[in-house]
Order: structure tokens, then C-alpha cells, then sequence
């Protein structure tokens, strides 16, 4: 297959920019057309061209990635897009794209993680002072509003690029408003930090945005996209999912972290309806045999059928809707009764629950957000300064 690009005399070959679009264009649900490819080319050559600088920094500097860390890292990116355990390999092999597409994607980004936490330490020690500045800001803005926002942002670092970029930009909303998923757009594109977990900014106040920003913010309604917005650093596709008034530093409700075992019991998306019966008392067999989580956990190695086992740790806030109903009442080490999702039948069973104090998550999640701030910022330079002195080579 042909050239797109070299990166220090790594080819980027046509077959990885087509295996790329394919595995974007189904997570992102986007129309399968030669529009849609032509759009988003020129902006995945690029971001296959940095994953491969960030990959052979990562091995300037010793940084290696496990296969456990990338499968654990594809288990979150399920869990975040509601699916299954296994689902989104299911996926790709539905697309005939080999999971190493979507493993180098998530080996790239585990590496750069790990660099920037290496080489940036001292942007990670944020003080007690620090904190309680920002909780006092947050106290000052009580009774302003704010929105619960998600972003896409698109950085302008070459003002040559400008108008590709907003042409970016532009293709992004309009695949947004034709019903592609917010989330898988800000995972494959966007350039901030939040990225990783969807675009999802939380709850933010007006008034600590740049003033384009915040002027596009109070004219739209909650539920409605922005068109792309310049700012001092690049291009920003914002979602408002809500807007209230501030509550100050109060804290959040306390939001239990859960260690949940999970069975996944598949089920063929064209099987008739015995077939599903059939599942679904497998599954309810099971659940008679749970009687513990390590007892779950051996369950694919003691019944046929494709059946998947995993064990996390999450808040209760990062569970979908359809998992938090089906553990809401559930009791500490009991299986829950099946639950259908699409392809799959479902038990949970809850491993341990540990409880904080608000004020004490509080304070925790203002100091993620101020070393993300910091290494965002970090971060787009030093990437910046390795593309100065690489040698690539575009062909298209």
C-alpha cells in the first residue's frame, strides 16, 4: 500500500489511515461515505503522525506499556461507551479491522500519559493552599451560573493550518446534529485532557471563560451544540447538557467507589427468540452458582459459550444508568438477577464499596483538574517542540 506520511523514517502507510477510518467512523456512528472520509483524513494523518512521535519518545525514554494496561484501558473505553466486555473487538471484527489499530491508539496515549507525569512531576504537586484557593473561588461564584459542558477543542499550533482545522471543526458539528455520538468524536479528536473520558468537562462556571466562549454560552439552551468557537489556543465544539446556578464549594453526594464482578453471557444479534430463552436461563443458572466474586469470576472457564468475566473499580456516579438500576438494592456479594443489553445477557455482583467523605472528594477532584490544567498546557508545547525537530514527510 502506498505512503501517507514518514515520521524519523517510520512509514504511516494508506492501509493505517483506512484501518484508522474505519474504526472511527463505527465508534463515532458516522455515515460510511467518501465525504465522511475525505473530511476526517487529513485530520487522522495527523494524529497517526503524532501517536507515532509520542510512541518512539515513549521509547527514548524507556517507557514500555503492558498488554494488560492497554486491554485494562480498552475495558474503560466499553464501559464509557455502555458496552459489553469484548464489545467494542466484537465491533472491529464486524468492520474487519484488527484490534492492533485500536491497540496502538491506546498504547500511544497510555505512553504519552506516562511521559508527561515523568517529565512534568513538578506540575503534579499541587498544594493545600492551592486547593483551598480554588475551592474559595468556587465558594465566591455561589449563586452564578454554570454549565455542565463537554468539548471537543481542536488546537491551532501552525496558522497555515487554520482553515483545515476549522474545516475540521465544521464537519464535527455537522456529523453532531446528524446524530453522531458526542463522546467517540471528543475520544478520536479533541486535543484537551478530557478527551479520555468523553469530552466531559463537568460542571463549569461562566465566568471563569474566555469571553467567546462565554458570550456563545448564554445564548444557547440546554441540549443544543455551539458552532465552532475561536479561542486564543484553537477551535472549541462545546455541548451544553445542563445549566444551573452554582452551589458553591459545598461538595458533591457522597459517591460510593463500587468493585463490581461482571459476567457477560453473549447472545448472536440474529438469534431467534428460543435462542434468547435459552440465554437467559444459562444466565439465570449462573447466577445460582455465584456465590462469590471469585466464583464469577471462573465461570467462563467452566461454561461454554463465549462467556467474559471482569472486575472493576468504579464511582457509582461513572456507572451507566441500566448498571445502577440493576444494583441499586442489590446487597454486598449476592449476583443480580440478568440484565439484557444489546448482544449480551449481564450479572453484576457488587466485590466492595467504599465510602468517602464529600468535602474529601471535593478536594481531590479540584486538584485533578488543576494538574490536568497545567499539564494540558504542558503537554501541547512539548508535542509542539518534538514535531520542530522530527523529520515528517506528508504525501497527501
Amino acid at each position: 500500500m502506498g505512503i501517507v506520511a514518514t515520521v524519523n523514517s517510520t512509514p504511516i502507510s494508506e492501509y493505517d489511515l483506512r484501518a484508522r477510518l474505519e474504526m472511527v467512523i463505527a465508534l463515532a456512528g458516522l455515515p460510511r461515505t467518501q465525504d465522511t472520509a475525505r473530511q476526517l483524513a487529513p485530520k487522522l494523518v495527523e494524529t497517526l503522525i503524532e501517536e507515532e512521535l509520542k510512541r518512539q519518545e515513549a521509547k527514548s525514554l524507556g517507557i514500555e506499556v503492558s498488554e494488560a494496561d492497554v486491554e485494562r484501558a480498552v475495558r474503560r473505553l466499553e464501559q464509557a461507551r455502555r458496552m459489553p466486555a469484548g464489545g467494542v473487538l466484537t465491533l472491529l471484527e464486524q468492520i474487519k479491522v484488527p484490534k492492533e489499530v485500536l491497540y496502538q491508539n491506546v498504547r500511544a496515549d497510555l505512553a504519552w500519559s506516562r511521559i508527561l507525569r515523568q517529565r512534568f512531576r513538578a506540575l503534579t504537586q499541587v498544594s493545600e493552599a492551592e486547593v483551598d484557593e480554588e475551592l474559595a473561588r468556587m465558594e465566591a461564584d455561589k449563586g452564578k451560573p454554570v454549565a455542565l459542558l463537554s468539548e471537543i477543542f481542536l488546537p491551532v499550533d501552525q496558522p497555515d493550518k487554520e482553515a483545515e482545522i476549522r474545516q475540521v471543526a465544521e464537519r464535527l458539528v455537522q456529523e453532531l446534529k446528524a446524530g453522531a455520538q458526542f463522546p467517540a468524536l471528543a475520544a478520536t479528536f479533541s486535543q484537551s485532557p478530557t478527551a479520555a473520558i468523553g469530552g466531559d468537562q463537568g460542571w463549569v462556571s461562566l465566568s471563569t471563560l474566555q469571553p467567546p466562549v462565554r458570550q456563545a454560552l448564554e445564548a444557547m439552551k440546554p441540549g443544543e451544540l455551539s458552532l465552532p468557537i475561536r479561542t486564543q489556543q484553537g477551535y472549541l465544539v462545546l455541548w451544553l447538557r445542563d445549566q444551573r446556578v452554582s452551589q458553591g464549594a459545598s461538595g458533591p453526594a457522597v459517591d460510593p467507589r463500587l468493585v463490581i464482578q461482571q459476567v457477560t453471557i453473549p447472545v448472536a444479534e440474529t438469534a431467534d427468540s428460543s435462542q434468547v430463552n435459552a440465554r437467559l436461563e444459562l444466565a439465570k443458572r449462573l447466577k445460582l452458582r455465584s456465590e462469590s466474586c471469585d466464583a464469577m469470576a471462573e465461570l467462563p472457564k467452566q461454561v461454554s459459550g463465549g462467556l467474559t468475566a471482569d472486575r472493576n473499580g468504579l464511582r457509582l456516579s461513572q456507572l451507566s444508568p441500566l448498571v445502577r438500576e440493576a444494583i441499586k438494592d442489590l446487597p454486598d456479594k449476592k449476583a443480580s438477577d440478568p440484565v439484557k443489553v444489546p448482544g449480551a445477557f449481564l450479572l453484576f455482583m457488587i466485590c466492595s464499596r467504599e465510602e468517602e467523605n464529600s468535602k474529601d472528594l471535593l478536594r481531590r477532584e479540584v486538584r485533578n483538574r488543576l494538574i490536568d490544567d497545567r499539564l494540558d498546557l504542558a503537554a501541547r508545547q512539548y508535542l509542539r517542540d518534538i514535531k520542530r525537530n522530527a523529520f515528517i514527510e506528508r504525501r497527501r
